[in-house]
């Protein structure tokens, strides 16, 4: 570590300045330095349908550069259920990654995008991304919440009580004698055993405690539906809480007091109010920002109390009483404020005599230890501003013991670490279908040409939410350090509004102090290594073996992709071993381990590969979502017209629209396409998970997990001779494994094929040309007595290990799959630069008109990039997001219009 002493003038006396360096050459991951993980989402809100594109960016935490530690990462897209309902396993080049989520058509509500790469499993839940997003259905929803009729009265105890019948209408189902029904509110939770009352009707009566702002209901499937509903109970409820800007006010110091206001539904509220001495006398007055924090000044006294009165815009005339903080009689104060390009430090004591320290950190990297003694109980002392990464600075007030006495959370916004992108389009307005040609330049903050990775997201103005999501700056700088939601991030970073630091100095000082994440400690026992590819790593134990060390085993590696690839190795004395494998895009693959010794040494070889558990799912419910506004209203609006304009333009042109097979985590690649269209779709898919999970100890093979769980869908004939035979009702039933039909005398090994090797079961149902394929099984059948209809049991093996796989390997061998990279899909950029024939001219009605993740500028710092315009008139806005390979990052918009 290098070091420089600087001796710097403070008032009333001389101080050592300590400036700190940190070395960069570390051979091995530093267990203290987790990744930072950003996705770039092309919207927040959603249709049902529709499609996430999202770009990735990991750095290195403490300087923001790419990271080249880690060469995968996880998504998950997660329910309300708190279920993975989507998982992408990305491929990272130098920190950059790209993918897409499609959503279902019956998906809707508030769902979790988590990302994290194996590394940062290491530091909890701190440094996973999080973001949700809103899917809004296009069809209405046809069942009547039942909670609509609930009302709420005052009972004689004084105490609020829910009442009013749960009418869920005509049902087809059997309703139950009564039904539970989940409540939460604040700060509790509870359940109540709802009894029936009519043929679908049920009496609900509970009290709640007078003062309660909200209470959720929850009714899970109690004639097949699931219904949620948040009653308001107390719309005026207000929490105000103060925050002393060093932890604590102190007698007779002018402290700085951090305040803020949130309402029922957990969001910030302006307010003004006035301070008072128990006494009556007016101290001072404030008021807060339109996110319902702010900060005052008061000099208090210790042998006073003090309370605010406060009135809010949503509340009554009537003022509400919030004590402050008690006053200390001793104590220490440490001030931070800006001073055009300085930082100013000043220091106030009753209590400490001797020397004091002050330490400068930023995400977990000291920056500067000032050393010195208090004069008359004072200390001041400025720093440049630029010589502190942008970000969160902490600065740490300790006594001579280096025992921590006070603390600061501080914004430095220099601007040294933001680049400068200017967007030029080769016109202000385009014609429908149009060209726009774009001119990117990323410029450092000193104009020189950056080399940067940008991305280009080109949306309808009206669709998007200007200033309020948050974006690259705010999450880098703001939202991966703090523990929680940050209302309206990108506020902070409006460089239009004026007050954005006097906001950002109220946001740490309320929120901000208690929740920054560094410095990062590793969590829990388990270490997870980081990825840097496609990773196969693990153990090979010798049984028998009384030594802690055994002699290095030699190992094979076989995967059977497209291609079959050979990979070598000897593990080290504990038998670890890790193959970084090549590239490989797809589902999962086969992959055979072999232990290369003598046959008598093998039989003693167990291999065994690292499972890593995923990330306990950690879904916030949010009892209240936000009220179709008008871009929500916009969004799905515009939607709705699209997909009736499909319609009209099919039904004009005659176009059939064909039912499309939408199937859970299995991907339609050309091989399965081709499939599909030889034999027909499936109309009932099982999945190799699920089979798995019905497993019981007593299964005794794939028929028996059928039977006992697929019995509607499945059905196993049992012949004396002990032969068995699946067929689906209706119709005589052919097997297929892995694309290829069965022949009659491999009939007898399906049975007790391991549910562990299975990857699906197709049903199909009807399938194409079922009579020939019938004779290809059975060529000895009469032609004219061959079946014309039947269906087709399609079962699909992991790594199409077919009929010969196995769960259980043999000694000294390991026969798997493994999970590869998720493939990447284009985003469709029509191009108009072609007649196009009046049955081909379909509307383009799109509102997202263009996205490319990942462009990279030449040595001058440029980019260019072109696409076409729909048909839709008005505003658009180009998005520009950077990040160069020294962890500089850059955020910038220009608005075009599209004319009729």
């Amino acid at each position: 570590m290098k070091r420089r002493t600087r001796m710097l003038m403070a008032t009333c006396m001389l101080f050592n300045v300590v400036s700190f360096s940190q070395a960069t050459t570390n051979l091995a991951p530093d267990v203290d330095v987790p990744e930072k993980v950003y996705l770039q989402l092309n919207s927040k809100e959603f249709t049902s349908g529709q499609t996430i594109w999202f770009k990735a960016i990991v750095t290195d935490s403490r300087n923001h550069m790419p990271s080249n530690l880690s060469g995968t990462l996880y998504v998950d897209l997660i329910d309300q259920e708190g279920k993975i309902v989507a998982h992408k396993f990305l491929k990272l080049t130098e920190g950059i990654g790209n993918g897409f989520i499609d959503l279902k058509e019956d998906f809707s509500g508030r769902f979790l995008i988590r990302a994290y790469t194996r590394w940062n499993q290491n530091f909890g839940d701190d440094f996973l991304f999080e973001q949700y997003v809103q899917v809004h259905p296009l069809k209405k929803q046809l069942h009547k919440n039942p909670f609509e009729n609930l009302t709420i009265t005052n009972n004689e105890e004084g105490k609020l009580l829910l009442s009013g019948n749960l009418d869920f209408g005509e049902r087809e189902q059997v309703a139950p004698s009564e039904i539970t029904v989940h409540l939460d509110w604040v700060k509790g939770r509870d359940s109540a055993l709802v009894k029936r009352k009519g043929e679908n009707t049920y009496f609900m009566e509970y009290q709640i405690s007078k003062g309660t702002p909200w209470v959720e209901l929850t009714l899970k499937n109690p004639v097949g539906f699931d219904y949620t509903k948040t009653v308001v109970l107390n719309d005026t409820f207000l929490d105000v809480q103060f925050f002393p800007e060093s932890g604590k006010m102190v007698n007779g110091f002018q402290n700085k007091i951090g305040f803020k206001a949130v309402g029922y539904d957990g969001k910030g509220k302006r307010i003004q109010g006035e301070v008072f001495d128990n006494h009556g006398n007016k101290i001072t007055a404030f008021e807060s920002n339109s996110l319902g924090m702010g900060t005052f000044y008061m000099k208090p006294e210790g042998n006073m109390t003090y309370h605010a009165s406060i009135i809010s815009e949503q509340r009554s005339p009537a003022n509400t009483i919030f004590p402050l903080p008690k006053v200390h009689a001793l104590g220490s104060s440490l001030s931070i404020e800006r001073i055009k390009d300085k930082i100013r430090l000043g220091v106030t004591s009753n209590e400490l005599k001797e020397n004091i320290v002050i330490k400068a950190s930023c995400r977990g990297v000291d920056h500067y230890l000032i050393e010195g003694k208090l004069q008359k109980g004072q200390l001041v002392s400025e720093l440049p501003s630029n010589s502190f990464p942008d970000g969160i600075i902490v600065f740490t007030l300790m006594d001579k013991k280096n025992t921590p006495i006070a603390e600061r959370l501080y914004f430095n916004d220099s601007g040294m670490d933001e680049l400068q992108i200017e967007i030029e389009t080769n016109k202000p307005k385009y014609g429908q279908r149009k060209k726009t040609e774009l001119n990117v330049q990323v410029l450092d903050q000193n104009n020189n040409y950056s080399t940067a990775n940008i991305s280009v997201l080109v949306v309808n103005k009206s669709q998007w939410r200007e200033g309020i999501d948050g974006f690259i700056l705010s999450h880098f700088l703001l939202e991966s350090e703090l523990r929680g939601n940050i209302e309206n991030p990108g506020h902070y970073f409006d460089k239009t509004n004026t007050s954005r630091h006097d906001d950002m100095d109220a946001l740490l000082l309320t929120q901000g102090w208690r929740n920054y994440k560094f410095p990062a400690k590793r969590q829990g026992n388990r270490f997870f290594w980081p990825e840097s590819g496609l990773t196969v790593r693990g153990r090979v134990n010798t049984l028998g073996s009384k030594n802690k060390t055994d002699s290095p085993t030699d190992l094979t590696l076989a995967t059977f992709g497209n291609e079959t690839s050979i990979y070598t190795q000897r593990t080290d004395s504990l038998g670890n071993f890790q193959f970084l494998l090549d590239d490989s895009f797809g589902k999962n693959m086969r992959i055979m381990l072999q232990a290369n010794s003598k046959e008598k040494r093998k039989k003693n070889h167990r291999i065994a590969i690292d499972k890593y558990p995923e990330p306990k799912v950690n879904y916030k419910y949010k009892p209240f979502f936000q009220k179709p506004d008008t871009t929500t209203k916009v969004l799905i609006s515009e939607q709705q017209r699209r997909n009736r304009m499909e319609v009209v333009f099919d039904s004009l042109f005659g176009v059939t629209q064909l039912d499309e097979v939408i199937v859970e985590d299995v991907r339609l690649n050309p091989e399965r396409r081709a499939l599909y269209e030889k034999y027909g779709k499936p109309d009932v898919i099982i999945t190799g998970d699920s089979l798995k999970q019905k497993e019981k100890k007593w299964s005794y093979g794939l028929y028996s997990v059928l039977m006992f769980n697929y019995g509607d869908e499945v059905q196993i004939e049992h012949f004396p001779d002990g032969f068995m035979l699946a067929h689906i009702a209706g119709g005589p039933t052919l097997l297929m494994v892995d694309g290829r039909l069965l022949q009659r005398h491999e009939y007898d090994r399906v049975p007790q094929m391991p549910t562990g090797i299975i990857e699906s079961i197709d049903l199909i149902k009807f399938a194409k040309f079922f009579k020939s394929r019938y004779l290809t099984v059975f060529p000895e059948t009469n032609v004219l007595e061959a079946p014309y209809v039947g269906h087709i049991i399609s079962i699909n093996t992991k790594g199409k290990v077919g009929l010969q796989g196995s769960d259980k390997p043999k000694p000294g061998t390991l026969d798997t799959t493994l999970d590869l990279f998720s493939p990447i899909k284009e985003f469709y950029t029509p191009k108009y630069d072609k007649p196009i024939p009046a049955n081909e001219q379909k509307p383009d009605l799109r509102s997202l008109v263009h996205w490319k993740p990942n462009i990279n500028t030449n040595a001058m710092g440029k980019a260019t990039e072109s696409f076409y315009n729909g048909d839709v008139p008005g505003d658009y806005v180009i998005i520009v997001e950077a990040i160069s390979k020294e962890g500089q990052l850059g955020y910038q918009t220009k608005t075009f219009s599209v004319e009729e």
